[in-house]
């Protein structure tokens, strides 16, 4: 089985310089789309793509890049902490996974 990492680095790469997002489900990434007002700076998953994820199965961890790096923000710790669920952060920059936890 292909680690969700894989499909979750490509898919940070390929949204810089905007934070892309998704959810881990059965130990696989599926793709959100991110629809804040500045996804160069924040993310908001799409609700409509979760519900789809979550009619499959139950959603294990949410995941979101840092384009420019750095670790957890604030928002991140209290948003984590609001979805009791892990979160993995990916810095696009220095190529490092992080996770919080509620």
């Amino acid at each position: 089985m292909q680690d969700f990492r894989v499909d979750a680095e490509r898919h940070a790469v390929e949204q810089s310089p905007k934070e892309a997002c998704g959810v881990v489900m059965n130990d696989r990434y599926w793709r959100c789309r991110n629809i804040a007002d500045n996804p160069e700076q924040d993310f908001i998953l799409n609700p409509r793509d979760y519900a789809v994820v979550a009619l499959h199965g139950t959603v294990e961890a949410i995941v979101h890049s840092h384009p420019q790096g750095g670790p957890a923000s604030e928002a991140d710790l209290a948003s984590c902490k609001q979805t009791n669920l892990p979160w993995h952060i990916y810095s696009v920059p220095s190529e490092k996974w992080s996770t919080i936890n509620p």
